[in-house]
């Protein structure tokens, strides 16, 4: 994979140095490699979140190597590392906790898996706290630059690797119940649900909805987007990627509501507004 792009997404934040130094650590092994920053702002250990971050940007990104590092420390330490090949060539490098299940997926399946386990392509003396630098991003470079996957490590049964698995809304009668699933820049609160599923529910576009979340409920309109509100005003649409967000009109939503990432939402039907051809039916004819 000799002068391609390295996709990183990390939950390190911008507050630091770490990045930079992952980056570093790449331009020594593979100078010609182009690196896409993705994301660097994951919760700090959450997978959930980068795994369902990584999914709804990876169809976006240049075919390459998907540089992915959130992983969780526990009593047993750090998870393997695994470089998966997938159907369309690409290859995660990444812990095996589920982090990129989504996006390999998305991409069509894995075709083939290997082990990070030859310290050969690893930093010397690697630290117990900062993988990314001292194995993930060293083995990454390596394979932009041309190395064989087969030389990362023993190759492992795919059926093995951890999978993440995201919670689905349901739909119920006349109401979906789901939760927040992403927090955007602007505060918008994704949903783990679509447009379907609201119109499983009878939930039409224009519609009026009942939306409660925590202690609060609220009588908003299901409107193609945010513009369609007053300044300030709160609503229910669809964000990019056709997931049903809450969204306030030059505001956050994620302050106005105090809602976080996995907090419960149901969106319930509320009876239309009679249409003008209903009224004009109602009306006395002349005699």
């Amino acid at each position: 994979m000799a002068g391609s792009w390295i996709n990183f997404l990390s939950d390190y934040g911008v507050d630091d140095a770490c990045v930079g130094v992952c980056h570093g650590v790449i331009a020594r092994h593979a100078p010609s490699t182009r690196v896409l920053d993705v994301c660097h702002s994951i919760a700090p250990q959450d997978v959930g979140h980068a795994a369902i971050t990584l999914a709804g940007a990876v169809g976006y990104l240049p075919a390459g190597i998907h540089l992915v590092v959130v992983e969780r420390l526990d009593a047993d330490g750090y998870t393997r590392g695994v470089a998966v090949r997938t159907a369309d060539r690409s290859v995660f490098v990444c812990p095996d906790n589920g982090v990129a299940s989504l996006a390999w997926e998305a991409l069509g399946g894995i075709a083939d898996v290997y082990e990070i386990a030859n310290r050969e392509f690893w930093l010397p003396l690697p630290t117990a706290v900062f993988r990314g630098r001292d194995v993930y991003a060293p083995v990454a470079a390596r394979l932009a630059a041309g190395l064989d996957l087969t030389d990362v490590g023993p190759r492992l049964d795919p059926a093995s690797l951890t999978r993440f698995r995201p919670r689905a809304c349901s739909v119920d009668d006349d109401h979906v119940h789901g939760e927040v699933v992403s927090i955007d820049h602007f505060g918008n609160l994704s949903l783990n649900m679509t447009r379907i599923d609201l119109e499983a529910a009878g939930i039409l576009l224009g519609d009026p909805v009942e939306v409660r979340a925590g202690n609060r409920l609220m009588r908003l309109t299901f409107t193609q987007t945010y513009g369609e509100v007053p300044r300030g005003g709160v609503t229910v649409c669809e964000d990019a990627l056709r997931r049903v967000m809450i969204a306030v009109n030059c505001g956050r939503a994620s302050d106005a509501l105090r809602l976080r990432r996995q907090d419960a939402v149901v969106i319930a039907q509320l009876p239309r507004k009679p249409s003008a051809f209903r009224i004009v039916q109602d009306l006395p004819l002349p005699l």
